[in-house]
This record gives C-alpha cells, structure tokens and sequence, in this order.
C-alpha cells in the first residue's frame, strides 16, 4: 500500500530551491520547536521529506514546514499544558494555505 499524501505536501520537485530545503536540526531551529516535533510532523503524515537521492539526511521543504508549524499553533501547541514555546514566540506568517 504507498503512503498516504501529506496534509501539507511538496511542491514539484523541479520547483523546488535548494535553499528552501533544511535538515530537521536547521527546521526546528528556525520554528523554535525541537527536532524530535519535525520528525513527529512526519511520521504523523502533516509533512514528508523531499526525495532526493543520495545518503545525506532528510531534508524538509520550508512551506510545507511552516504550514505544519502554523497547524500545530492553530492547534494548542502553544499551550502550556503540551509544554509549550517560548513566551515571545509567534507562529510563522507570509505561507498561504
């Protein structure tokens, strides 16, 4: 059975930028989150990682990234209670749905 679409998928491949791309240390870096909530966006079918081949880590494209982050937001992450983010932290803007 193939996996199922992600609810935030990638672009083509062929519109994709190289610098749009990041591992998931560098995502949770830039959302503010730690790298294990990258990897649980993927494996909760939110996002996927661009297949590109070779054996380097997985890397993530920034828009399917900052809609997962802008859902979790939306969703309660930033309650206390789910161990929350950082006071002065805003969900991510600019990424249209």
């Amino acid at each position: 059975m193939p996996p199922a679409e992600p609810k935030f998928p990638n672009p083509p491949l062929d519109e994709i930028d190289h610098r749009s791309l990041l591992t998931a240390d560098q995502a949770a870096a830039h959302f503010g989150v730690k790298p294990v909530t990258i990897r649980l966006w993927a494996h909760r079918g939110k996002i996927t990682h661009v297949p590109i081949a070779g054996n380097g880590p997985r890397l993530y494209h920034l828009v399917p990234l900052a809609r997962a982050e802008r859902d979790a937001w939306e969703n309660g992450a930033d309650r206390a209670r789910r161990g929350g983010r950082h006071p002065e932290w805003k969900p991510c803007t600019g990424i249209s749905n």
